[in-house]
Parts: structure tokens; sequence; C-alpha cells
């Protein structure tokens, strides 16, 4: 067929002309291929140091590390650990006082001796290690995979996308930190069981590292127990010959409890001399310690509470996040889990579900195992989101792998997008428990007048985190607590009315009231003056934000003054707040024969960070 006189043939590159965006997102990801994917040593090096600078840039804009935790006694626990106040001050930061302290002092050291914002740095650094663990992981996992170079890295890279891992990322709540010694335990079993089917050397040697570092874990935290005997299970499943595999994992086991008996032992039997109960006050319907009541003290809020609950409850707690947690964790990953393997079961029944990949590893089951019974053992023992940190980072390397497995080939392509979907949505929600604008010290406590520390003793009233305070108060005092979440016995408080006798200068530590909202209405204002904004003729930018949704009311009544203020009904009278803190103090005093000296308390400062928090302090003297 002949062509119009006047019309020009098409040129070749009109025809395949490619958009210039297309053309610049394949040329990133060729350039990110090239120097990040597994294909050479130094590749994995550079993508292992760019993920951990990743994490500890992330921490670095998140800010001053202010949890809950932190605040009631992981900074304390690590500085009476190298104090030796075991028993010198008394349940300080509360029931908490005594759990082990050994990573509480590394962290202690890191917050108190460094700049504060290189510490935060570096703890977002230390658990981008992540990454590299759970690509090691992935490569064992996807050995037969013939894209596995580009694929480990990017399923190590979704970990790190995880809703509980990115909420404490950079944090000292710990579960992030202890995930790393479960990880690497895990990394060796798959290398242990990988020698013994080849039946080469450095098997023994394998299983050992493995039990040293599941060993340090639960010593580190003892909720990491879960993971410990998941593990164990998961050892069982591969690694040639049933004798071979009793042997690998007995011998694990007895260097898992020989570490746990090294690290953990001696302060544990430091506490169980000091007061009858190795993990007080916890278990102490057992031990029966004198000083706390005997209860389980377990934290039961976020089990499931029927069976139905406990059927659906990957798709409960997806939906309703905070039915695990004191704060909503956004993420996709456990419902998506739960709702491939219900398909996959249900193909499988009705025999149209896909012929199994032949295999000539079990890496993908012992991971399987591994994740399965961690998480069976956590819905059933605490159902605490945080706790699951060390397996939902894996949970999209299983997905992966199950996928082809459950699936028909004609899903194959939704793979992708699906954990896409799910690293978007766990980023997009993410979360955190909580962190202040950076400054140089991370801490600071005015030291309040104590003229005579050596005789001097210092009661911590109520439930509110007190304990990071103390490290910066005189260290010759005594610090004990009243009306905390400590489980106390009588004879608890008769240990605190022997305190109490025995020094003669007696003080009372209170939490007290701050307006948040006031603050950051001032915070905004203090941008508006930044940008020019609070002297416009119009206020058109002040105006502008109130109407997208600033909680302020606009103060135009000025010419040519533009100020923010607060709402009326969301100020807090603060000197209300803290005389309603100071009744409820001398309520719980009142039993021991103590009472607040009104006239004497005052209202001191203390700062994490860039922001105030404040604490009321008040002589104590007999009731009448």
């Amino acid at each position: 067929m002949g062509m119009s006189p006047g019309t020009k043939p098409a040129s070749p590159a009109s025809v395949v002309a490619t958009p210039r965006w297309r053309r610049a997102i394949t040329g990133i990801g060729e350039w990110l291929r090239h120097r990040f994917a597994f294909d050479s040593r130094s590749n994995v090096v550079a993508a292992c140091i760019a993920a951990s600078v990743l994490c500890g840039l992330w921490a670095l804009w998140r800010g001053q590390d202010a949890n809950w935790d932190l605040r009631n006694y992981h900074l304390y626990n690590g500085y009476a650990a190298l104090g030796g106040r075991l028993s010198l001050d008394l349940a300080a930061a509360q029931l908490q006082s005594y759990f082990h302290p050994l990573l509480d002092t590394l962290q202690y050291s890191l917050l108190t001796r460094w700049p504060a914002p290189l510490a935060g740095f570096a703890l977002g650094a230390l658990h981008g290690l992540v990454f590299a663990l759970v690509a090691a992981i992935a490569w064992r996992v996807l050995e037969e995979d013939p894209r596995r170079a580009t694929r480990a890295p990017l399923l190590a890279l979704a970990a790190l996308a995880s809703g509980a891992f990115v909420s404490e990322m950079g944090n000292t709540m710990a579960d992030n930190t202890t995930a790393l010694p479960v990880l690497a335990a895990l990394a060796w079993v798959l290398r242990a069981q990988a020698r013994q089917r080849a039946q080469s050397q450095g098997a023994l040697l394998a299983w050992s590292l493995a039990g040293l570092l599941i060993g340090l874990a639960v010593a580190l935290k003892l909720t990491n127990a879960l993971y410990a005997v998941a593990l164990g299970l998961a050892a069982l499943v591969d690694g040639g010959p049933w004798r071979r595999r009793l042997l690998g994992v007995t011998s694990m086991t007895a260097v898992a409890l020989l570490v746990f008996a090294v690290v953990g032992g001696v302060w544990f039997w430091k506490v169980w001399q000091a007061f009858g109960n190795p993990l007080f006050p916890q278990l102490n319907a057992w031990f029966q310690a004198p000083l706390a009541t005997a209860g389980a003290v377990s934290d039961t809020r976020f089990l499931p509470k029927s069976l139905g609950q406990w059927l659906a409850w990957p798709l409960l707690f997806t939906i309703r996040p905070w039915r695990v947690s004191e704060i909503a964790l956004p993420q996709l990953l456990w419902a998506t889990l739960y709702l491939l393997l219900i398909a996959g079961g249900v193909l499988k029944l009705l025999r149209r579900g896909p012929n199994a990949p032949r295999s000539t590893t079990s890496a993908g089951r012992v991971l399987f195992v591994f994740v399965g019974v961690a998480y069976l053992l956590w819905q059933s023992v605490f159902s605490i989101h945080r706790y699951l940190v060390a397996i939902e980072v894996l949970v999209p390397l299983l997905l992966w792998w199950l996928w082809p497995r459950l699936l028909p080939a004609s899903l194959l392509r939704a793979r992708g997008p699906v954990l896409a979907v799910c690293v978007l949505g766990a980023l997009g929600g993410a979360r955190d428990w909580g962190h202040e604008p950076w400054r140089a010290q991370a801490f600071e406590v005015p030291a309040p007048t104590m003229p005579e520390p050596a005789h001097s003793a210092v009661v911590m009233m109520g439930g509110n985190p007190q304990g990071w305070r103390i490290p910066f108060l005189p260290a010759e005092a005594v610090y004990l607590s009243v009306g905390s979440n400590f489980p106390a016995s009588p004879a608890y408080y008769q240990r605190v009315g022997q305190m109490l006798e025995s020094r003669p200068q007696r003080y009372a530590m209170l939490d007290a009231v701050v307006d948040r909202g006031a603050d950051r209405v001032v915070r905004l204002n203090d941008w508006a003056r930044r940008f020019g904004w609070d002297q416009q003729a119009d206020c058109a930018m002040l105006r502008r934000a109130v109407r997208w949704g600033v909680r302020a009311l606009l103060d135009d009544s000025v010419p040519d003054r533009c100020v923010l203020l607060q709402r009326p009904n969301k100020r807090i009278d603060i000197p209300a707040g803290d005389a309603q803190l100071r009744a409820e103090a001398t309520a719980q005093l009142a039993p021991l024969g103590w009472q607040l000296d009104e006239a004497s308390c005052e209202r001191r400062p203390a700062w994490i960070g860039q922001t105030l928090y404040p604490y009321q302090w008040c002589r104590l003297r007999p009731a009448p």
C-alpha cells in the first residue's frame, strides 16, 4: 500500500520512543542493581552499609528518643547497675527496676556520654543491621531462585518497612536490638543445616554460634524465649539424618543454656539473694518473695478474648492495630500472610493448587516453621505487637517464598505488587513511641535543693515514668516508689517506712502537668515569625493554615500583627492539675503515716532534648 504525497515515513526513533521519565527510572534501577545487587562481595558490603546509614538517618530525622520505657526504667536501670544500687534503692523505676540491665547499661553509657544526635544515629544504624541478617536468611531460602542476587536485598529492604520495626528504629525499647541475635541465630542454623546435609566441616561451630546468639537474646530480654523454642523446632526440619539433627539441636541448646547462665545468671542470682525471687517481682506466685504480692505480674490486656478472636487474630489486629499495642502500628503483612495460607489451604483441598516446586533445599520450610511456631506462642502468651519484631521482618520473605507454592501460576505476577502495597502501607502509617527535638545533651535535670544527700530519701510518687531523672540527682540519696505499678505487699510498705525513718531528710518527686497544645502553638508562632507570616497585611498564610486544619485560632485584631492562639476548649489548667497530683500523692502516703509539706512544694524543670518535662518537688513530714 502506497503513501499519499507529502507524507514522510515514520522514523524508527518515533516508533519506539520511550518517555523520558521511564528512561530515568530505568537508569536509576540499573545503577542501583549494578551497585547493590548481591553479585559480588563488595556489593553486599555496600548494600549493608547503605541500609545501616539509611536507618541511622531515619533515627536522626525522628529526633531524641523519649519513649515511656526509657523515661521509666531503661535509663535508670543502666545507671543503677553501674552504680551498684540494687540493695540501695527500692523499685525506683517501678516493677521494671529489676529487669536484666546489661543492655540498659550500654544504652545509658551511649546516651549520657555521646552527643545526643550521634547516639541516636548510632542506635538507628545498629538496627539497620537487620537488613544484613534478613538478606543472609533470604540468600539461603532463595537458593534456587536465578534472580536471588536482586531479590535477596529487595526483600531485606522490605523487612525494614515493617510497622513494629519502624516504630522502634533508633530507640531504646530493645525489641529491635535483641532481634539482631535472634535473626543471626536463625541464619547460623540454616548454615549448620546446609553443612550437615553436605556432610562438610563446620556444622558443630555453626550450631554453637546459633546457641550462643539465641542464649544471649533470651538473657537480654526474657520475652525472646518464644523465639528460642521456635528455633529449636525449626532446627529439626532439616539437616540430614535425624541423628545429626538431634545432635545439632542438642549442642545448640546446651550452648544457649550456658550463655544464658553466664550472661543472665549473675544478675538473676543477685536479685534472688536480695529479694528471694530471681525474676522479682514477676512469677511471685511461685517464689513468694515477701516484698511483692503473690501474683503472676503479667500483661494480659492484649490477648484474644474468645475462640473466634483467636482464630481470626491476624485479621483483627490488622484492622484494629491498637488491639495489640498501646499505640496503633499499621501493617498489612500479617493479614496478607493469613489470607494466603487460607487460600492455599482451600485450593489444596479442592486440588486446584499448584504443584509444589521441587527443591533441594529446605530453608524455606525451616523459615515457615520458625515464623509459625513463634507467632502461635506470641499469640498465646503475649499478643503485644512490638514483641513480634524478630519475625515480622521475615514475613515479606516468607510471603515471597510461599506464594508460588500455594497459589496458581496465573497469580504469580501479583506477588510483587501485593508486597509493595504492604510495605507502603506500613511506611505511610508509620508511628513511633515518642521523640523530641534534638539538643546536644539528651537529658538535663537541674538538681533540686537537697542539703544532706547522704541523709536523704526521695519517694517517687505515682505510676508516671520518673526514673530517668534519678541519674542526674545526688547519688548519695536513696530512691523508692509509692503508688507505682509495683505489686507491693505489706512487707514492702514496712520497708518503705524503715527507709524513711532512717533518713531524716525526706522528699517526694511528683509528676507535673504540661500543656503540650500551648507549647505547640508557641512553636507555630515561632515558625510564622521566621517566615514573616506574622506581619502580613491580611494574615493570608496563617489564615490559610487554620483553614487547612491547623488546630489553633487566628488573632488578627491588631493591624499587621498575626498570632495563633490555642483554642479555649483545649487549654489545660496547670495549677489545678498539679494540685490534683499532689492530692493523689497525699492519699497514697496517708496509710504510711506521711504527707506532703504543701508549703515546700515547687515546680522544677527537666528536659529531654528541647522539650520540657517538669516535675514537682516537695518535702515530706509525718502525718498528724
